[in-house]
């Protein structure tokens, strides 16, 4: 990650001296079976680019942290509700993601030019530095990230082809 246009480019904007830290969010809607019954929760695992990769992608080192155990709300039965409850039951749905993913990064809001949205920090070498958490990635699936973004789950995000066209 560090190689990244990305990082020399976020670099540039902000003081000399001062620290990128690219945060890392990856959420996978989890069945818990054989803990809870059939419950299900969405758990919200965040992690830092500054970790190298071959140390944060080994589940040994447990570079990632789970921040949060969102609520799943169950499934909206269509044999049972009309389609305008439905609609106003995924609507509810939506905005209690949204809101619940407002609140757990609000501390990594937006960086935004000429706005200082560095923290000072106690680094691993025992050094206190300026560093700028920034959200950079957000690893999930094409369902979780429709839910995130509020599109349709058979839609593309980069064209618009028709779904009797895809393949």
């Amino acid at each position: 990650m560090h190689s990244a246009d990305w990082w020399w480019l976020t670099q540039d904007r902000i003081p000399i001296g001062d620290t990128v830290v690219p945060v890392i969010c990856a959420s996978d809607e989890t069945l818990l079976k054989n803990h809870s019954g059939d419950k299900q929760a969405w758990p919200l695992y965040l992690t830092i680019g500054n970790i190298h990769s071959s140390i944060r992608n080994r589940p040994t080192y447990a570079a990632y942290v789970v921040v949060a155990l969102m609520p799943v709300p169950p499934k909206i039965s269509a044999d049972k509700s009309t389609k305008a409850e439905q609609n106003v039951l995924l609507e509810i749905k939506q905005r209690m993601l949204h809101w619940m993913m407002r609140i757990l990064l609000e501390p990594l809001r937006p960086f935004r030019e000429g706005e200082d949205c560095g923290r000072l920090w106690d680094c691993s070498d025992g050094k206190i530095r300026k560093c700028w958490p920034i959200l950079s990635v957000w690893l999930t699936d094409h369902m979780e990230h429709s839910n995130l973004l509020g599109t349709k789950h058979k839609s593309c995000l980069r064209c618009t082809v028709p779904i009797d066209k895809l393949g």
